[in-house]
């Protein structure tokens, strides 16, 4: 018997027990009055708070009576003691005895030290927000790896500047970009858009790919000129979502490819002609529609000849059956193993036909409740939510996740994400609804086929957030009654009806 099989068996025989609480058989990590436990009933008894059953103390319950369910060391009869040395929190301890906050916080002291044994005056806040996360484990776990630490203590030492156009210039950027979520939430660095800043970068990486001087001229030209002056006023509006931005990078990626293409044919841009088009846009339509703007502002600015861009109309999807689209909302509304935000979302698809970008955008703040009458603001003035879609609503705003962490300390945003400011990001989303069987697209044109036939469409248009020549088109088509229905205030004379509002524009 070889020297390192005899170890091993020596191991098992000291160490692996079956777990009492889990029935594995695994490493023994403690053996307590009830028996031998393996390391994940550890962890999870180190983090079990309430009330005990045995005394009726608000604390640790890391024990189980005889009926299994959590009691306090004390009525367990552990003599292990679980209070930290240093703030005498009673939790899970990790090296020196000490809780896992302290440790964060310990952690976080070494790594913003500036040589000086202080922490580097403007990293203040974001030590502040990271030490009081609710779960200090989700800190401790970001910091093992390698950029975060490395990131921290360039800023701290001053070897990387508290500039966005420091950030820009990072190698790996996921990390960074975290990072600069942080300190733009921690108030370190001025807010910008998220969106626009990883778009500007992206589009420094994609033209310096580009090998020839003159399409990266064309294409920078194109980028500043038309996409980033329309995205930045945008975003000075509103938060960008993600959309536009990847619209942009697919123009951009279209307008390289056509440059190329145009250069393998050995046709200058200046002489291209209208069959040099025509065959560009039948070969592969559907991807290289995404270059129409490109060839638009090339014929704008001179740089190619007026050509005619043929357009085809997509073909429209067909609407969820209502009979499928009944059974999903009574699902929804029912099953409680499905897990909350995808519960509301899909029921914000399938009764209120919002698409998931503009439900990525909702804020507690459109959820208001007023004598008893539960209202969410998707246009103007706020839309009634019957019951029990009202108490599904408020169990999930009282219980929304990743809550927990240092990203997302009081966020605004309904379905927050896990980007610090972040909403929810909409694959996400997405990836919730197909796995549930529910169809976004469909299911929204379901919805809004099925109110307009029992609303009129400008009073529909309103109340959803939509332009009221959507709803009119769509009311058409499902063959409304209310198509006769004019936009408008009904309760006044001709002479002293007020302009209608203006409606918001379907996203």
């Amino acid at each position: 018997m070889s020297p390192a099989y005899d170890s091993r068996e020596k191991y098992e025989r000291w160490h692996v027990r079956t777990c009492v609480r889990c029935c594995r058989h695994a490493a023994k990590a403690a053996n307590w009055s009830d028996g031998p436990i393996c390391r994940n009933c550890l962890d999870k008894a180190t983090r079990t708070y309430g009330p005990c059953p045995g005394c009726d103390a608000e604390r640790l319950l890391p024990g189980r009576d005889g009926a299994g369910a959590p009691i306090c060391r004390d009525c367990a009869g552990i003599t292990r003691d679980f209070f930290c040395d240093r703030c005498r929190f009673e939790g899970r301890l990790l090296g020196k005895r000490l809780c896992e906050g302290c440790t964060l916080t310990d952690r976080l002291r070494a790594l913003l030290d500036d040589g000086t044994g202080r922490i580097h005056p403007p990293l203040i806040p974001l030590f502040d927000q990271l030490r009081t996360m609710q779960h200090p484990a989700l800190g401790l776990g970001w910091l093992r790896s390698p950029q975060p630490q490395a990131l921290l203590s360039d800023l701290a030492s001053g070897r990387l500047e508290l500039t966005h156009e420091a950030f820009q210039q990072l190698p790996h950027w996921r990390s960074a970009a975290y990072l600069r979520d942080l300190l733009m939430q921690s108030g370190v660095l001025p807010r910008k858009d998220r969106q626009l800043l990883l778009f500007e970068r992206w589009l420094d990486t994609h033209l310096a790919a580009v090998t020839d001087v003159e399409q990266a001229r064309l294409l920078r030209r194109f980028a500043t000129w038309h996409q980033l002056r329309k995205l930045r006023a945008k975003a000075a509006k509103a938060p960008l979502g993600i959309s536009p931005t990847k619209m942009a990078r697919q123009q951009q990626t279209q307008a390289l490819a056509f440059l190329t293409w145009l250069d393998r044919r050995g046709t200058a841009l200046n002489h291209t002609r209208q069959t040099d088009l025509d065959l560009w846009q039948s070969e592969n339509y559907s991807t290289r529609r995404s270059s129409h703007t490109f060839l638009t502002w090339c014929m704008k600015i001179g740089s190619m000849p007026v050509l005619t861009i043929h357009y085809r109309k997509s073909a429209a999807q067909t609407p969820m059956g209502q009979h499928h689209r009944i059974n999903a909302i009574q699902r929804l509304l029912t099953e409680e193993s499905i897990p909350l935000p995808a519960r509301i979302a899909g029921l914000l698809v399938l009764l209120y036909a919002q698409p998931v970008t503009r439900i990525l955008r909702l804020r507690t703040s459109d959820i208001a409740t007023d004598g008893g009458t539960t209202t969410i603001r998707l246009g103007d003035p706020p839309t009634p939510v019957p019951e029990p879609l009202a108490r599904i609503l408020h169990d999930y705003v009282a219980n929304r996740p990743h809550m927990d962490s240092a990203t997302n300390p009081g966020s605004c945003w309904l379905f927050p994400g896990h980007r610090a400011g972040e909403p929810l990001h909409q694959s996400t989303l997405l990836s919730f609804l197909h796995k549930l069987g529910i169809p976004p697209q469909r299911g929204r044109t379901s919805a809004i086929r099925h109110l307009a036939l029992q609303i009129p469409a400008p009073v529909l248009a309103q109340a959803l957030g939509y332009h009221h020549t959507s709803t009119t088109r769509i009311a058409a088509e499902a063959g409304s009654p209310w198509s006769g229905y004019a936009a408008g205030a009904h309760d006044q004379s001709p002479h002293t009806a007020e302009t209608p509002p203006e409606y918001r524009p379907l996203e």
